[in-house]
């Protein structure tokens, strides 16, 4: 891929800090700066974070 497509890339999505899915940065469940596809997968980063 080109230079130009992966800025773009990065631009609009991001990666989901459980399973590393890529996920559009405006579908993403932000919390502390991390970002999650779902609700379960920010459910268990708090969980395992906690410990």
């Amino acid at each position: 891929m080109s230079l130009l497509s992966d800025a773009v890339r990065s631009t609009f999505t991001t990666r989901c800090a459980v399973c590393d899915a890529v996920i559009s940065r405006r579908d993403a469940i932000d919390h502390a700066g991390r970002a999650f596809c779902s609700v379960l997968h920010e459910a268990e980063y708090v969980v395992a974070t906690l410990d």
